[in-house]
Order: structure tokens, then sequence, then C-alpha cells
């Protein structure tokens, strides 16, 4: 990081540096849900449609302004975050649910799952243009996110990314298996007598909340990356569920500390360096995975 102080980048960076490790270390256990499920598609998707949301959000200020006055003037000047965020996370969630149970209705169909969630994101990308452009405001915020420039979360930003990313890795510890059996033999839970249909909201609320709370906050270049990335490299080197959702995360976290490292090295967005590392471990877990073979 040159010769810039560590004390000074601390102070003023370290909220978004706990923030990216943070995520590097529970999203893509997530991830690794959605592609054991065969629904990988949807962490391109998801963090799309959550970007609407958000576009969203700022397109209808005017009409909120007439409706709930005191709430849009704390969007508009910063002067009350507490209630400016869940503004913005509350679109983000409408989208993003919305589209998950939409995508999930179509899954079960099992016709052209592929193709309805590629023309989600044609859609919901349309869309995010579209309504950030109707508020000149939201048009740089939204840039700004799509960007990946993170540096700028705030203290109560990162109270948010820590209760929701905290209670996510919580309950996919304490359903672990049970999620996992719907998972990958949907067919066995039913025989053991487990709802298949709650089990699956269940881990949309899960997955709807992780991308909703985390585009507004590291936005949805770094959880493109972050979702999908990771979950892929651990998969082709671990033996067991337990080691995927381990490796995963380790992977994630690897992939923050390398990304916040080129970022500060070489003054670049911390975003896109992230995803950028995250992507260099796919080779790296390639050749690890012939070697083992070698050795076996």
């Amino acid at each position: 990081m040159g010769d810039f102080p560590l004390d000074l980048l601390w102070e003023l960076f370290g909220n978004s540096i706990l923030a990216a490790l943070l995520a590097g270390l529970v999203v893509p256990i997530v991830g690794a849900y959605l592609l054991a499920r065969g629904t990988g598609f949807y962490g391109v998707t998801l963090p799309q449609l959550a970007a609407a949301g958000i576009a969203f959000g700022f397109a209808i200020l005017a009409w909120w302004q007439e409706n709930m006055t005191w709430l849009v003037d704390a969007i508009e000047h910063g002067d009350e975050a507490h209630l400016a965020l869940p503004y913005h996370i509350l679109w983000a969630s409408v989208f993003c649910l919305g589209g998950l149970i939409l995508m999930a209705r179509t899954s079960k169909s099992g016709k052209g799952e592929a193709g309805h969630v590629a023309a989600t994101f044609a859609i919901a990308s349309a869309l995010t243009i579209l309504f950030a452009h109707m508020s000149p405001m939201g048009e740089v915020f939204v840039h700004g996110l799509l960007r990946g420039e993170i540096l700028a979360i705030d203290g109560h930003e990162l109270e948010i990314l820590v209760i929701a990313l905290g209670a996510v890795a919580v309950l996919l510890a304490l359903f672990r298996r049970s999620l996992t059996l719907v998972s990958f033999d949907p067919e066995l839970a039913k025989v053991q007598g487990m709802r298949l249909g709650s089990w699956e909201y269940f881990h949309l609320v899960i997955v709807g909340g992780t991308v909703s709370v985390c585009v507004m906050t590291i936005g949805p270049t770094v959880l493109f990356g972050l979702l999908v990335l990771p979950p892929l490299a651990a998969r082709s080197l671990a033996g067991s569920m337990t080691g995927y959702f381990l490796l995963s995360s380790l992977a994630g976290l690897i992939s923050s500390a390398g990304g916040i490292w080129v970022s500060f090295e070489y003054d670049l967005p911390l975003g896109p360096c992230l995803v950028l590392v995250a992507a260099l471990l796919l080779p790296v877990a390639a050749i690890a995975k012939r070697a083992k073979r070698k050795l076996a």
C-alpha cells in the first residue's frame, strides 16, 4: 500500500475494509447454496434486481415527498441515515424478493429456467438505467454502486451489514442440514416429512435479505463476484458439503483481502479488484485439483 500511513488508511477506510472482509466471509456460503441447487444464475440476476429497486426508490422521490416529507428530506440531505438506508433497502428487497419468487416458480415448472433468468437480468438492467435516469441524484448514486466504489461506507451502513450477515450466518449454521437436504435430495426430504414449500420460501428470504442489504452497502459488482466465483473455485476441491461451505467462505475471504490490497496498492476501485482476485482463484483451484488427482 505504498507509503500511505496504515493508521490513516484505517481511519479513512476502516469501515469499507471490514465490510468487504465480512461479505467475503459470509456471502460465498449463500452463493454455495445457490450453486448446489442449480440456480447459480440467480447470483448474477438478483443483485441487478436489487439495484433496479434502489434506482426505483430514487425515481419516486417526487411522489414520496408529497406523502412522506419527513423521510424524503432525510434521504435527500443525509441528515438521518438511519431513515434513508432502510428506505433504499426496502425497495431493493421488494424487487429482489419479487423477482426471486417469480424465478423460483419458473424453476418449479422446469420450462426454460435459464432463459427466464437471463431475460430477468436483461429487464432489470434496463430498468436500473431508466429509473436512475429519472433522478439526477439517483443516477450518480447508482452509477457509483455499479462501478463497485465501496470506500465510502459509514458506520451505520457497516452496522446494518454486520447485523444482516450475522443473522444469515447463524440461520445457515442452525439449519444447514435441512437446507442441504432440501437442496440436494428433495424427494428424501419429502419422505422424512419436511415441508418443501416452507423450506423453499425460508431459503428465498435468506437469499433475498442478503442480496438486498449487500447491494445497498457493498454494491452489485462485489456481490456478483462473491456469490458466484468463490463457490465455483471451492466446488472443484471440496470432498464434502461441510468442506464445500468452508472452502467457499475461505475463498471469499482471500478474494476480499487480496482485492483490498490490490485496490490500495495500485489506487484502483475496490469492487472490480475484489472480483478479479476471486476470478484468479478459479485457475488456481483447477491446478490444485489436477495435482490432487495425480497424487491420489
